[in-house]
């Protein structure tokens, strides 16, 4: 069973569990990340259309004196005119 070629198996071995868990890892980590990101919010989410749609139809129920007012004070507030 053992004879002159053992260490060179053993050696063989000992690379090809280390390759398999270096691939395991990165398999695991990628998939990891894949899933993090579908959890996390996008642009486009019912949520964030949702608020958007609030605010255009708030625009467009206001009356335009109003809007104006409101318009103008945000810009005086952050200073562009």
């Amino acid at each position: 069973m053992f004879g002159a070629d053992t260490p060179l198996v053993m050696d063989a071995l000992q690379m090809a569990a280390i390759a398999s868990i270096a691939v395991g890892s990165a398999v695991w980590f990628f998939l990891r990340k894949r899933h993090k990101a579908a959890d996390e919010p996008k642009a486009g989410s019912p949520d964030n259309l949702e608020s958007r749609v609030r605010v255009l139809e708030r625009i467009a129920t206001d009356r335009a004196h109003d809007l104006a007012d409101e318009i103008n004070s945000l810009r005086d507030r952050k200073g562009v005119n």
